[in-house]
């Protein structure tokens, strides 16, 4: 990456440039928000690996979080307040502590199989990705791609852009969609659909 691309990047990360004021106040009071210290970030840091001061196995409790993702995600819940959360791939104590302190209330769907389960056509939809198999990306993208015309809206969180099935969704994602905002680092992708969002993409320090 050039020095002008890290300067652009760091920029964005700041709000600098940033016209909309959904993506705006999403990039500095939600994704750059790193000076608040919310309830549940010390329950949320003991399970993720540098954090954690229980016996927990890793595969049980999340080897792959690192506290800042954790708190990323929970952070977006808490913004969002989404009824239902459709969770795709095996889920560890990391996910079920962020989204049974973020949403207490929210209907869980869990995917892991081949077939989608019946999501609810009310309300914000939030659709975290936590692990991806390759036999399962093509019908969550066409999910993906018929949900962000919700009147509610939706959000997809993507883990993992290292790990090619969930670079091959985000790369899906970031092609298909014809509206809606996405948010990246490289790592971890955000995207945003809702009514009268432009087509928009911002890269982020995180």
């Amino acid at each position: 990456m050039g020095i002008g691309q890290t300067i652009k990047k760091w920029r964005t990360s700041k709000g600098f440039g940033v016209h909309s004021p959904f993506a705006y106040d999403l990039i500095t009071k939600v994704i750059g928000e790193h000076d608040a210290h919310y309830y549940a970030y010390a329950e949320i840091d003991s399970f993720c690996p540098r954090g954690r001061q229980v016996g927990l196995s890793e595969n049980f409790a999340g080897f792959d979080y690192s506290i800042p993702e954790a708190r990323l995600l929970f952070r977006l819940l808490c913004r969002f307040n989404p009824p239902t959360v459709l969770e795709v791939g095996q889920g560890h104590e990391v996910t079920y502590t962020i989204l049974s302190r973020a949403i207490p209330k929210a209907t869980r769907l869990r995917w892991i199989i081949d077939r989608p389960p019946v999501i609810p056509p009310d309300g914000t939809l939030f659709i975290l990705v936590n692990c991806m198999r390759d036999l399962i990306v093509d019908p969550l993208r066409q999910l993906i791609l018929k949900e962000m015309h919700r009147p509610d809206g939706m959000v997809v969180f993507v883990r993992g852009l290292h790990q090619r099935p969930s670079q091959r969704l985000w790369e899906q994602i970031y092609v298909g969609a014809p509206s809606g905002m996405d948010f990246t680092n490289g790592q971890i992708g955000i995207f945003c659909a809702f009514r009268g969002l432009p087509r928009q993409s911002f890269d982020f320090y995180f």
